[in-house]
């Protein structure tokens, strides 16, 4: 690789922008694949990275930590505001109530893939921050709803914006290797399970201080406040987070940025990428993008139903509206510091597939105690265990596929599918929570879902040592060698040199 080249006096964002991509394209063509190789650094050098991804750290790791928890937020608040009147208010019926959480989902999953195609084309931060800013104007949209037909109308458009949001995870392989994914990922996600705490010591607060307030309802405000958090940070974040790293010149050094556009390599980018059309047929042809679209299905069973319905489930234990709304906090605070705890494991000994077994699990044991349990304390705690089964299985799995799928245009399809693909169970999951008091249905198909998926995901752990061991044995042959002449947006993970993380 040749050496970093100084900025001169005179060089306009313009030439720095240029000169990246000339290099990159002059290292295809010289280094081929080789270019994505981890590179031997001077003690020196390492210093300068370890500044560098803590600098990263602090700018990218607290904008989209912020980003997840206001989204969380706005995800359980249906469910607070249900139980702060919005029922008894409007009239909605548990079948209806499912339908407005449901109609969320539609949207989430019809604009997904766009959503996460399109990030490179439209910039991450204009993406992230746009998102937010509609999103938020939805929410607050809310609070003058007047029939629950209205609250499902503005929810489906919610849903449909804030599907543009959930690229977080892909974002971060464009920063970070993939040794890095799990751990910065668990941390933003484990936001999720803090925003789960805090909506309901928000509702509680809301329903102590301002019920009736100027005529409204506890529950108005709920959206009203969350709905103009939402907004103001939409505006930080359209301003204060990197674009791309071949695009990033304001907040970073040139040594800095050259350090981004290794590291980018070295997690298997390629700058300026375009979207390939052909890359996204092959989408639907690779078998371990089907496993991870299964295995997020059945998880998002879990946390649709866990996030949508646990305050619903607390308060049919017997808890006051107003207990319920407290109780919830030390249940997500618990499956937060759990997430990060397990993610960071599962970087540290570059393995997901038995951390993955293990939140599986937990959280069937968690749906197993909920459905049969007869004592309060008893399933008040079993809600511990499916959160901390369920929310780190959100990060291990998405870690996992980014990390065994590479090239552009191929991630971004992968994660839209099995995103859409596990949206469509989160649907299943909420829809079927229709039974009350016992909720037997729902609390069953998410128990029978984690069961599942922790032998399937045995199974493809199998297959993935199966594809390595095939890759090993035809490192010589003829097809090798013609695909190692191919760039990585190319040939993608089927570069005979590209080892899978199981």
């Amino acid at each position: 690789m040749d050496p970093p080249q100084e900025k001169p006096d005179d060089t306009s964002v313009g030439d720095i922008e240029a000169a990246n991509t000339r290099e990159e394209i002059s290292m295809f063509r010289i280094y081929g694949n080789d270019m994505h190789e981890m590179t031997v650094l001077t003690a020196e050098e390492i210093k300068d990275e370890r500044r560098f991804v803590l600098k990263l750290d602090m700018i990218v790791l607290p904008l989209i930590a912020v980003m997840y928890f206001l989204a969380s937020l706005d995800r359980g608040d249906i469910s607070n505001a249900a139980i702060a009147g919005m029922n008894t208010e409007l009239h909605i019926n548990p079948r209806q109530l499912s339908n407005c959480i449901a109609f969320f989902y539609i949207g989430y999953i019809v604009f997904q893939i766009p959503g996460d195609i399109f990030l490179r084309a439209i910039g991450p931060n204009v993406q992230l921050g746009g998102a937010m800013i509609g999103w938020g104007l939805g929410t607050t949209m809310l609070c003058e709803a007047k029939t629950w037909k209205v609250i499902a109308g503005l929810r489906l458009m919610i849903g449909a914006i804030e599907a543009f949001l959930q690229v977080g995870p892909l974002f971060l392989t464009l920063w970070y290797r993939r040794e890095e994914l799990a751990t910065r990922g668990a941390i933003f996600f484990s936001m999720m399970a803090v925003a789960g705490s805090m909506n309901g010591l928000i509702a509680y607060g809301v329903e102590h201080n301002l019920n009736e307030e100027h005529g409204w309802g506890a529950w108005r405000w709920i959206f009203l406040i969350e709905g103009i958090m939402s907004i103001g940070m939409g505006f930080v974040v359209l301003i204060l987070l990197p674009s791309v790293p071949e695009k990033a010149t304001w907040m970073f050094s040139v040594k800095e940025q050259q350090i981004a556009l290794r590291r980018s390599r070295e997690a298997f980018n390629v700058a300026h990428s375009k979207l390939q059309p052909k890359q996204l047929i092959a989408v639907i042809k690779d078998p371990k993008v089907w496993f991870y679209a299964f295995l997020y299905s059945c998880m998002n069973i879990s946390l649709a139903s866990f996030s949508s319905f646990l305050p619903v489930i607390l308060n049919l234990l017997g808890y006051s509206t107003l207990r319920t709304q407290l109780l919830t906090i030390p249940i997500y605070v618990v499956t937060g510091v759990f997430t990060v705890a397990i993610c960071t494991l599962s970087d540290r000994l570059r393995n997901r597939g038995i951390f993955l077994i293990i939140s599986f699990l937990l959280a069937a044991i968690g749906w197993l105690l909920l459905l049969v349990s007869e004592s309060t304390d008893l399933s008040f705690g079993s809600t511990f265990l499916v959160g901390m089964g369920t929310y780190p299985a959100v990060v291990l799995i998405q870690s996992w596929m980014n990390s065994n799928i590479i090239g552009f245009t191929r991630r971004a399809g992968s994660l839209g599918f099995i995103m859409v693909f596990g949206q469509s169970f989160a649907l299943m999951g909420t829809e079927i929570f229709d039974d009350a008091p016992h909720y037997y249905k729902g609390k069953g198909l998410s128990l029978g879902a984690m069961v599942v998926a922790a032998a399937f995901t045995l199974l493809f752990v199998f297959y993935l040592r199966r594809l390595n061991d095939r890759k090993r044995l035809e490192q010589d042959s003829e097809e090798a060698q013609a695909k190692r002449a191919l760039s990585l947006e190319e040939v993608c993970d089927d570069h005979p040199d590209f080892i899978f993380w199981y």
